[in-house]
């Protein structure tokens, strides 16, 4: 688990898109804390902070809010589509000493994998699965060794090794990912057996065509001679 991370905020009480758009040209940005069966709180922290937590945050990071600092989860990060700037964070108030379920990435370690070293591919089918953990012990990723998968091989959900304390929440039975062969090696193979599959009839016709040419020729060999070369010259 990452180290945990804590922004100063402060509290928002004008909501709306036109005061959102004040906040951030004040170098701001909207911040909105939710909790299960509690109303949520509106905040705002410094762009920067939010820059910050956007690129170092991976599940849980602290926020404090006048008195109350706040454990949270680090939920949909809205950035604009085309001038890419924080428009607006979305976090989850938890209880350190709860569990919950919570999305981890998936992070295949492929050094020593036989089936790309024999010219296969990683096709990676899930990023991240579901687990329940206590929420101060969220693994920042789940590992998968791929030091035993050969090529057109795949490993599923139940396969992957969970971290002590998480429990795997997604289907057992999905594919995690599978070890492929590239298209360009296929279409070469395909056409390296197109070419022996035309070798082999031109080969054949050769074939027919030298057992043909052989009794003719050994026809002509055995042909009687002209008569008027084999007459015998008049004296």
């Amino acid at each position: 688990m990452s180290a945990m991370h804590t922004y100063e905020a402060e509290t928002r009480t004008a909501i709306g898109t036109v005061a959102a758009k004040k906040q951030r040209a004040a170098g701001l940005v909207p911040v909105t804390i939710s909790k299960r069966g509690a109303p949520s709180r509106h905040a705002t922290i410094a762009s920067e902070q939010a820059k910050h937590l956007a690129k170092n945050v991976v599940h849980l990071c602290k926020v404090k809010l006048g008195k109350d600092e706040i454990t949270t989860l680090k939920g949909e990060i809205a950035v604009h589509c085309l001038q890419d700037y924080i428009q607006h964070i979305d976090l989850q108030e938890v209880d350190a000493k709860s569990e919950i379920v919570v999305d981890v990435a998936v992070a295949p370690k492929a050094d020593e994998c036989p089936g790309i070293k024999s010219g296969g591919i990683v096709e990676l089918r899930l990023r991240s699965v579901k687990v329940r953990c206590p929420a101060s012990a969220i693994p920042d990723a789940i590992e998968l060794d791929l030091s035993n998968v050969q090529v057109m091989e795949s490993v599923y959900a139940k396969q992957l090794a969970m971290p002590k304390g998480c429990k795997l929440v997604t289907r057992g039975d999905l594919t995690v990912l599978s070890i492929v062969v590239p298209r360009w090696m296929k279409k070469a193979d395909e056409a390296v057996a197109g070419a022996e599959g035309a070798a082999a009839p031109a080969a054949d016709a050769a074939k027919t065509a030298d057992g043909k040419a052989a009794p003719a020729a050994d026809a002509k060999a055995g042909a009687k001679p002209d008569a008027k070369a084999a007459a015998p010259a008049k004296k």
